[in-house]
């Protein structure tokens, strides 16, 4: 059986190609490093859908040349990549026209580096009281999620639609736009994340500037605001939210899970921030972090893998971050992926090294005790990164 599957190792490439999300740019980037290696779903679990089902179909045809497998599964991407795009976009033009005829209430809509999901839960928490309210949940923020959701989910007679909407690539967010058009449109911010797609940073804020470029002509626009629940604030009185409902909500918000919620992990008290990571939201985390561990006259002990998806303009982020590190005098545990050297080089010191987030907890408890620690969890990262 072990054999078999070093010879024909289908299920571990297309599991790549999962996770680099069917991009072929990326997934032949990745081919160099991973093309002999076997058994690497250490961190996820390759998903069949639709899209990888017609993919293996198609790539079984050339896979009898069992060496070259990794190669034809890529090719395979290739070539189904402009049908499958003509779908997704029939999709989401058949979203926009069923939108378009079925509602009439307000959308909200919120892009931005981070801080969208949070935002969006606030502004729902706040509003569902006064207005039948619908929120697309958890992370459906691109085009086709958007528009898959508005097909099978949407409330005809909802009065608020709350949407996020992320962005890989200009004209993203144009798509989203144009299928759930937003009366009211937030950008949180313009920092660092997915720079390694979008190339400048000059891109990055075009892309997340079109949920005010391609909102309703008469569309109220915010940002600058300091924090998620300023933006949720602003939002609740152009709503005309009563005070007395804002301010018990206030009391009772709840962040979405993995947004540095304060649990218990292991029998530490552990401030989980393992949902998304960039050189922002990391030195926020450690800044917050640092503040608690205070308050419980406690050390502080950060568990990371490093900052993905740099570009040319923030390649050097893992190592201010490790320079950060090194400068609050934090344990830290850096899980060896292919950004902890960069992390080690700003540190400029001895750490203890985990294989993965599953070893860095062994370790943590191993060494370290509860009454003397809180530790903060950074994102493990995908196994294309290590």
């Amino acid at each position: 059986m072990d054999l078999f599957k070093n010879l024909f190792p289908i299920p571990d490439f297309l599991y790549l190609l999962q996770l680099e999300e069917y991009e072929s740019k990326r997934y032949f980037r990745l081919l160099p490093r991973f093309f002999f290696r076997r058994n690497f779903q250490k961190r996820g679990k390759l998903v069949y859908t639709k899209r990888l089902k017609i993919t293996l179909i198609f790539a079984l045809t050339f896979c009898i040349i069992f060496p070259l497998i990794p190669i034809w599964i890529g090719l395979a991407n290739l070539i189904l990549s402009p049908y499958f795009e003509k779908v997704k976009l029939n999709i989401q033009r058949k979203a926009s026209k069923y939108f378009a005829e079925n509602f009439k209430g307000k959308v909200i809509a919120i892009a931005g580096s981070y801080g969208k999901t949070t935002t969006k839960n606030y502004i729902y928490q706040l509003v569902r009281f006064n207005y039948k309210a619908q929120m697309i949940p958890g992370n459906i923020n691109t085009p086709t999620g958007i528009a898959n959701w508005v097909l099978k989910n949407l409330d005809k007679s909802a009065e608020v639609l709350i949407v996020e909407m992320d962005s890989y690539f200009i004209g993203e967010i144009a798509r989203s736009c144009k299928i759930t058009p937003p009366d009211i449109a937030i950008l949180t911010n313009t920092e660092d994340q997915h720079l390694e797609r979008l190339d400048t940073r000059t891109n990055l804020k075009k892309a997340l500037h079109e949920v005010f470029e391609y909102a309703k002509p008469d569309a109220v626009k915010i940002t600058d605001k300091k924090s998620n629940l300023d933006y949720a604030l602003e939002v609740a009185k152009i709503l005309d939210i009563p005070k007395d409902i804002i301010k018990d909500t206030v009391k009772k918000l709840e962040k979405p899970d993995r947004r540095g919620n304060i649990t218990v992990m292991h029998g530490f008290e552990t401030i989980d921030e393992s949902y998304n990571i960039s050189l922002a939201t990391a030195k926020l985390a450690l800044e917050n972090a640092l503040k608690l561990a205070k308050d419980k006259k406690k050390k502080l002990l950060v568990i990371t893998g490093g900052i993905p998806e740099l570009g040319k303009e923030n390649k050097d982020a893992n190592i201010e971050y490790g320079q950060l590190l090194a400068k609050s005098g934090v344990e830290i545990i850096l899980m060896k992926t292919i950004l902890h050297k960069d992390v080690l080089e700003g540190l400029d010191k001895e750490v203890t090294l985990a294989d993965g987030m599953t070893n860095a907890w062994e370790i943590i408890k191993e060494k370290f005790s509860p009454e003397k620690f809180i530790v903060l969890m950074q994102t493990e990262l995908g196994d294309n990164y290590y």
